[in-house]
């Protein structure tokens, strides 16, 4: 096999290996894996139409992001297909797998800028009261909301929890984030005692002394991501448009809430386990609009009738 020229020949060997790669040294999580598989298979699906029996190059890279484009994918979706392609070469090139990066240079399509989804506090608070406190089930789904708002966690990261990853006298969390990097942060009193009541009732789901996570299903089984989804967007729907109804957006809110209340960037930054402060910043934008949605509804003289408004 000539390993300077990837090609559909050679595609699912390298796809193979790299997929070991994201699992073994970038330790990364199964469903982020998964992704990168299906945007990567789909690729190989398109070589084979190609008949690209020849070195992959730039042209061919070009020819599927125009296809995908036509097929009336988002931008968005397009330029994240296009960061996967990214990662493959680059590890191709460094493994001697390809001579050259057929994605180099290439610009990603531009996408209109988005803020997160923020959902107000009261009407948080609101969610965290519909769990049935009378039922095992209720006690674990008011710990999970708590522990997503108090923490500002992603998914996986809380499917992740292990009992012993709480610490209830010290108030804090260890936490295992993306590229299994450690973290610790802070758990609110609100959290503490949602999650004290849930270790209580936990025992009524799961009695095999073997299993170490923090929630589990009736049947006694780490919960999945989609049990997860569909428990916290049950309670969020009944305060929040539909569109804000899903676990990220309890994450998203922790973390504006915290900077409204003036927190510093920075802690955010930690507690939210971002490797970069450009990627927290954007909670300054929200915050920002916020204030200026507040000012423009409260001040007598933010807006006056007759006069044009500034862009």
């Amino acid at each position: 096999m000539n390993q300077q020229q990837l090609s559909i020949k050679n595609f699912d060997e390298w796809l193979e290996r790299y997929l070991i790669y994201l699992k073994s040294e970038r330790l990364l999580s199964a469903h982020t894996i998964e992704t990168r598989a299906t945007d990567l298979r789909q690729f190989g699906d398109f070589l084979r139409e190609e008949k690209a029996t020849e070195a992959v190059q730039r042209l061919h890279v070009r020819k599927y992001m125009a296809l995908l484009s036509r097929g009336g994918l988002a931008a968005r979706t397009i330029n994240q297909k296009l960061v996967t392609l990214r990662t493959f070469f680059k590890f191709l090139a460094r493994e001697g797998g390809m001579d050259h990066n057929p994605t180099a240079n290439l610009v990603a399509l531009k996408t209109p800028k988005r803020l997160p989804v923020v959902i107000a506090a009261p009407k948080l608070s609101a969610a965290l009261q519909l769990p049935d406190a009378a039922s095992a089930e209720g006690v674990r789904d008011r710990a999970i909301l708590e522990v997503f708002y108090n923490c500002g966690l992603r998914r996986q990261e809380l499917l992740n929890l292990d009992i012993g990853d709480v610490d209830l006298r010290n108030l804090q969390v260890r936490v295992l984030g993306k590229g299994a990097k450690e973290r610790i942060v802070p758990l609110g009193r609100a959290a503490m005692h949602a999650i004290a009541q849930w270790l209580e009732k936990r025992k009524e789901f799961c009695s095999d002394q073997n299993e170490n996570a923090l929630f589990v299903n009736q049947h006694g089984a780490r919960m999945t991501t989609s049990q997860i989804y569909y428990r916290v967007r049950q309670y969020l729907k009944q305060v929040a448009e539909i569109d804000k109804a899903h676990p990220h957006v309890l994450r998203h809110s922790f973390a504006t809430h915290l900077l409204d209340g003036g927190a510093d960037l920075m802690a955010v930054k930690e507690m939210l386990g971002h490797s970069t402060l450009a990627t927290t910043q954007i909670y300054t934008h929200v915050s920002a609009a916020r204030l200026k949605a507040v000012y423009r509804q409260a001040h007598p003289r933010a807006e006056l009738e007759g006069m044009v408004k500034a862009n």
